[in-house]
């Protein structure tokens, strides 16, 4: 297994010849670079990942081009699992081997995306039973009970004990996704904030970019509500 990791903010752009650009007898020039912040919408994990298998973020920043807003706060980027790999006789550490593949706007419209990771920011509290508004949510749950029960008397599908326990969850997700949630990130950030010993490098010999995140232990674990710095080739939209 060929592995090729660029450890510089600089070098880790050049996996788009488009970020590059050089005239006679003078020196490179950098074009622009966008960025893109999102959250990650369920856990991901080494030990239980297959290549393959789909991840969300969904944007907490927007990204304008030339002045046009091309992804919009509260749209949902695409990536995938390549590989996954964990430490082992034969393996010194645990992989996770990602891919950035497309946002998809509001609208159903999709953007190509040729991007990596640059940074991660663990969730402050990953606890849903610590969440103030899930708290609030779950005083309430002995009305919503009644509801559900009403619901499923009705027929429509689940038993009313499953609907009761998932109200309160249900609730709080579709609450706190129309709030804004605050960027631990910022487009400068670098590294892996609040995981220890978590490293991010790159594979840029031929598109797409993967993004390799490792640590040294048997698992690497991105909690859901993880945050994700995205670098990228300025989007367009497709003609």
């Amino acid at each position: 297994m060929i592995k090729c990791y660029c450890k510089s903010l600089i070098v880790l752009m050049v996996f788009s010849s488009s970020l590059f650009a050089q005239s006679n007898n003078t020196a490179p020039l950098v074009t622009p670079v966008s960025t893109l912040i999102g959250v990650l919408t369920s856990s991901l994990e080494s030990r239980s990942a297959t290549a393959g298998q789909e991840f969300t973020l969904k944007t907490i920043s927007d990204v304008m081009v030339d002045g046009q807003l091309i992804i919009p706060k509260g749209s949902r980027v695409l990536g995938f699992v390549t590989e996954a790999v964990t430490k082992g006789k034969d393996q010194s550490q645990s992989e996770l081997w990602l891919v950035i593949e497309k946002a998809v706007r509001s609208d159903g419209s999709e953007v190509p995306l040729q991007a990596i990771i640059a940074a991660l920011a663990a969730p402050v509290n990953n606890s849903l039973s610590d969440d103030p508004t899930y708290g609030m949510m779950h005083s309430n749950e002995p009305t919503q009970r009644i509801n559900a029960a009403s619901a499923a008397s009705s027929g429509s599908g689940l038993p009313a004990a499953s609907k009761a326990s998932s109200t309160a969850a249900v609730a709080t997700a579709n609450l706190k996704g129309t709030m804004d949630t605050s960027s631990v990130l910022d487009e400068n950030s670098q590294g892996a904030i609040g995981y220890d010993d978590f490293s991010i490098a790159w594979h840029l010999i031929t598109p797409p970019p993967i993004t390799v995140i490792s640590n040294k232990g048997k698992n690497v674990k991105l909690k859901s509500g993880t945050q994700m710095l995205l670098r990228m080739d300025p989007p367009r939209m497709p003609r």
